[in-house]
């Protein structure tokens, strides 16, 4: 009789752990998943926002906000924005070079049907448009974190930053080019201001 009540008891529990913790799974998931409430027109985010959220359509009111911050000479809000802003860019540059290469080939192929080299063409014309806009947009990114890391006092992520803002950008002697400021910057975190 006991070994019956310890069987029915293992079963019962057994049956619930199968059928309710599929249900509460889904039910936290359901949870956590909810949306973030995204900021009304006009205003700057309140809190860094994660990578995820930032898109082509919200990217222009996110940096906006990000340069707000920074005018108020908020350091930390602006950089975690602005980190992800940089991930951002680089990823949507990477995905449309790896598009384009594959696209170009399908349009250079002879066995490409010509209504698909239509419609390859018109996706390459927005990639096209895509590249100046997340390029610029990565090159003053990359040294505003630059530039924040400084303020923040890391030399070593600044420098890191500031490097690779002269690697993107074309190399210029004006003083309110992004290279020049890099330059500057990058000089006096090294202790070389006005050496080259």
């Amino acid at each position: 009789m006991r070994k019956g009540v310890v069987t029915v008891i293992a079963i019962m529990f057994l049956f619930t752990l199968i059928f309710w913790s599929p249900a509460l799974w889904a039910a936290q998931e359901k949870q956590s998943k909810k949306p973030a409430q995204a900021p009304s027109k006009g205003t700057a985010p309140s809190a860094p926002m994660k990578s995820s959220a930032i898109n082509d359509s919200n990217i222009n009111a996110v940096l906006k906000g990000a340069d707000e911050m920074m005018r108020k000479g908020e350091v930390d809000g602006p950089l975690k924005i602005l980190v992800n802003v940089y991930e951002y860019s680089k990823d949507v540059l990477s995905t449309v070079k790896f598009f384009q290469g594959h696209y170009e080939k399908a349009v250079n192929d002879p066995v490409t049907p010509q209504g698909e080299k239509e419609e390859i063409y018109i996706k390459l014309k927005r990639m096209g448009q895509l590249m100046p806009k997340y390029n610029s947009i990565r090159e003053v990114t990359t040294y505003n974190v630059g530039y924040l890391y400084a303020k923040k006092g890391d030399a070593e992520k600044a420098r890191k930053f500031l490097t690779e803002v002269l690697e993107l950008t074309p190399f210029s002697t004006k003083k309110d080019s992004i290279s020049m400021k890099a330059k500057t910057l990058l000089l006096d975190l090294y202790g070389l201001e006005g050496e080259f």
